[in-house]
């Protein structure tokens, strides 16, 4: 097996591993460990949008932006790949961040939270469906250097929905939520 051959074994494996936080089971956990999951593979994302942006070939690339796609679409998606038969079912990030906006309105807190939460739930998913518009283009791009500027935007907007926030004004996504139920500290965050 050549190098080129165990590094893309090792990221299928690294894939099916993290994909496994958002296997068909959602429902059975609480809100805290859905959030902590999805931050989870929220940064797995970045990582992808990350190696496929900077993959020396064509190729390396498409393979990156299709695990990046089926880690956005999850497997009911109309642009989903199956890397190696398996009958799990994963939502996907945008599937979770729907579901987890419904319970987000069925959470028994405060209107004006429950408000700023909603309205970033609704920037997290905003920016996710350009994440993956920008891996879509990716993926169709003939050339490597327009290919890995999708990617670059693609991360853009990974980037925007993971939202650390800084000293300068941001648009609210998935810490302004993570605050709302001290879960900062349990993602590996900064504390306020």
């Amino acid at each position: 097996m050549n190098k080129g051959n165990r590094m893309m074994t090792v990221w299928l494996l690294i894939l099916a591993v993290a994909a496994t936080a958002l296997v068909a089971q959602p429902e059975e956990r609480t809100i805290e460990e859905r959030l902590i999951a999805f931050t989870q593979q929220l940064r797995m994302g970045l990582t992808l949008a990350t190696v496929a942006a900077y993959s020396p070939t064509l190729g390396d690339l498409r393979l990156h932006a299709q695990q990046l796609v089926n880690l956005l679409e999850g497997s009911g998606g109309k642009h989903f790949m199956r890397p190696i038969p398996s009958g799990d079912e994963v939502s996907g990030l945008l599937g979770e961040v729907t579901a987890l906006g419904i319970r987000f309105e069925e959470a028994s807190i405060e209107s004006g939270v429950r408000h700023r939460i909603l309205d970033a739930a609704g920037n997290v998913q905003l920016y996710l469906s350009y994440a993956l518009e920008a891996t879509l283009s990716g993926l169709g791009e003939r050339r490597l250097d327009r290919a890995s500027a999708a990617m670059l935007r693609a991360y853009a907007f990974l980037l925007a929905a993971y939202e650390k926030p800084c000293d300068v004004t941001y648009v609210p996504a998935m810490w302004e939520i993570l605050r709302a139920f001290d879960l900062v500290g349990r993602v590996g965050g900064e504390t306020d």
